[in-house]
């Protein structure tokens, strides 16, 4: 006995709620796109950047209030006002585990005193918010713990200097209790550490080291001091190395010529000739590939670093790994491999052909398609166009109004920047 619905089975009403259901989940995943993008809904911001959190997007307004804002729908769902000068959560920007968010931490500085020396942290503190806007805990922090970053953990990063070393700890946001300490040496140079103020002055800039969070991994920033971290206090660098952490929460280390891939306390787990790197969108079903860089092509990696097949062509960037195929960005178009063999599947030609302005900035794969966006010059439109990973015919193109470079997708959505607004396409 097969039940039918509107001509499916119901076998495919249940595989297709499992696709959304892991698109929703994985970067790069889009529930919808079968045809070209529409407005869903638009919301002034200003000059802000959206902070995902669970269902909803929250901004910084103009006039320092926290507002959030229902994601599917754009209405605003609640403000926050009072916080001083509130900057929250992290820089990693929109995320999958931005969905699983269950309170917002905001930093607040108060302003500096006049006549304060140049570089002294004004006081500061802390605001947990739940996703309904209200205040669950709030607290000034230690100023002798110095300078304080939001980690993705929702914990509390800080950083000063203890003579010529740099003293870094992760507190628990809410309380305060210490996680872990670690101490950074720092180079030892003839650099004189200047640094210039507002009025042009030069002052002594040896106490300034700045802080970033960046997807569990600490980057500090100052005089005779360039470091990673990893979330446990590993210092996995001291020196101006590349690191790049991973949407696993694995980590890259290395250049242009070799790399490393790294477990999330630092482990090297193996390395690998070239530059190494992920795609930019999956559909979920795919394995865990990373690409690294050999002449103009790439060389697949599996998850021991074993190498899998090689694309001698010419290729920019590896824009989607499905189970089945994984497309490459090659001129004049992209080429989609066997994800299994290497083995050439098609070629898609780009319909602009020379006309394309720009390069492919975003990837976003959907229930048997990919689609990509191409930056333009001035930022304003972008070129946005589906092909159907079956095949490689080009499903649909179109130009959007919207810069490319700050699309991304969350929770099977996608979203990009216009003249101070976010906009939710669908």
């Amino acid at each position: 006995l097969v039940l039918v619905l509107g001509g499916l089975t119901l076998v495919d009403v249940v595989r297709a709620r499992q696709a959304e259901a892991l698109l929703r989940a994985v970067p790069g995943g889009v529930v919808g796109l079968e045809r070209p993008p529409r407005e869903l809904w638009t919301v002034d911001v200003g000059e802000a950047w959206p902070l995902v959190a669970g269902e909803l997007f929250v901004v910084i307004a103009a006039d320092g209030a926290l507002v959030a804002y229902d994601r599917a729908t754009g209405a605003e769902a609640w403000r926050h006002e009072g916080l001083p000068s509130p900057q929250c959560g992290t820089f990693d920007g929109p995320s999958p585990g931005s969905l699983d968010a269950r309170s917002i931490t905001c930093l607040g500085w108060a302003e500096t005193e006049e006549g304060a020396p140049a570089f002294t942290l004004p006081p500061s503190s802390v605001t947990i918010l739940g996703l309904d806007g209200r205040t669950v805990a709030e607290r000034a922090l230690d100023p002798a713990r110095g300078d304080a970053a939001v980690l993705s953990t929702g914990e509390l990063a800080r950083v000063a200097r203890d003579g010529r070393d740099v003293v870094v700890l992760v507190e628990d946001a809410r309380t305060g209790e210490v996680r872990w300490t670690q101490t950074v040496p720092t180079r030892t140079s003839d650099s004189s550490c200047m640094a210039y103020q507002e009025d042009g002055a030069t002052v002594d800039g040896w106490d300034e080291v700045q802080l970033y969070g960046m997807y569990g991994t600490l980057m500090l920033l100052g005089c005779d001091v360039n470091a990673s971290l990893s979330s446990d206090g590993t210092v996995l660098s001291t020196d101006l190395t590349r690191m790049q952490p991973l949407r696993d929460g694995r980590l890259l280390r290395g250049g242009l010529a070799e790399s490393e891939l790294l477990d999330a306390d630092g482990t090297v787990l193996w390395s690998a000739q070239g530059e190494l790197m992920e795609p930019l969108a999956t559909d979920g079903t795919g394995p865990p590939l990373l690409f690294s860089r050999r002449g103009p092509g790439f060389v697949a990696l599996d998850e021991a670093g074993d190498e899998r097949w090689t694309f001698s062509g010419y290729a920019t960037q590896v824009l989607l790994v499905t189970r089945d195929v994984t497309v490459i960005s090659s001129y004049p178009g992209a080429v989609a491999v066997d994800t299994a063999t290497g083995e050439e599947v098609w070629a898609w030609k780009d319909p602009a052909g020379g006309r394309a302005n720009g390069p492919v900035v975003a990837a976003f794969a959907s229930r048997g398609g990919l689609t990509i966006a191409y930056g333009e010059d001035d930022g304003a439109q972008s070129r946005w166009v589906s092909i159907d990973v079956a095949d490689g015919s080009t499903r649909w193109e179109e130009q959007v109004a919207v810069d490319a470079w700050s699309l991304f997708a969350v929770g099977g959505g996608v979203f990009g920047t216009r003249n101070g607004t976010v906009v939710a396409f669908g």
